[in-house]
């Protein structure tokens, strides 16, 4: 029987090999666009997020865009085997973080510790009230929100339905990063690209999980109490 795959390494491995003919951090940017178009246009077609994806992929060559389309597979395919910030942790062994702008993602085994101390007993906080909400106003690529929702499945509270996100970033590629994990993880919510310092909020993405789940009229109803 074949070992399993280490989606992570594989990762790593396959972006080492695509497009070396552009500059490491523009690649993971592309693919990142690229991917935020392919699974927003799943869901809601738009011609104009059409052209948009068409602009990038010129730039490259056509086995490149390939890849692109592997490096993705293995996203889904690690968040499928194991809860985590995929993203964070290959973009991090990838040395794309910033240290200029703090581009520095939270340890999973940390998030998770605060995750389950600030959600604390779930079965008394849904006693009252059908789901909760959760704010975070600097999401990186989404990581405390999923040791959030890892916390809640895990005692039993499925997220998709016990919980809807507002994860806000001021860089658009950490936003992306999080609209990506946060949608292929059937977590509820909002992504938003702006300063939550002075409440501005550039560009919006509903999560897949947002619609399915029937959340814009569950959040409509007043019969709640947020977290």
């Amino acid at each position: 029987m074949p070992g399993m795959i280490n989606h992570e390494k594989a990762f790593v491995k396959l972006f080492s090999q695509t497009a070396r003919y552009h500059h490491r951090f523009k690649v993971f940017e592309d693919f990142i666009s690229c991917s935020v178009i392919a699974l927003e246009n799943r869901l809601h077609f738009s011609e104009v997020r059409e052209q948009k994806y068409l602009r990038i992929v010129g730039g490259y060559e056509k086995e490149d865009v390939t890849r692109m389309a592997q490096l993705l597979a293995h996203v889904v395919n690690g968040l499928g085997e194991a809860s985590g910030d995929f993203l964070g942790r290959v973009f991090m062994q990838l040395e794309l973080g910033d240290k200029y702008r703090g581009q520095f993602f939270t340890p999973w085994d940390v998030a998770r510790m605060m995750a389950a101390m600030q959600l604390g007993d779930t079965e008394a906080l849904f006693r009252d009230k059908p789901f909760i909400t959760l704010s975070e106003p600097a999401c990186g690529a989404g990581c405390m929100v999923l040791a959030f929702a890892d916390v809640l499945r895990k005692a039993g509270w499925p997220p998709h339905r016990y919980l809807w996100v507002s994860a806000t970033d001021i860089d658009p590629l950490a936003a992306g990063m999080a609209y990506i994990q946060l949608s292929l993880c059937g977590i509820a919510g909002e992504v938003v690209v702006g300063n939550t310092l002075v409440n501005e909020r550039r560009r919006i993405l509903y999560t897949p999980g947002h619609y399915l789940g029937g959340w814009p009229v569950r959040l409509s109803s007043r019969h709640f109490q947020a977290a």
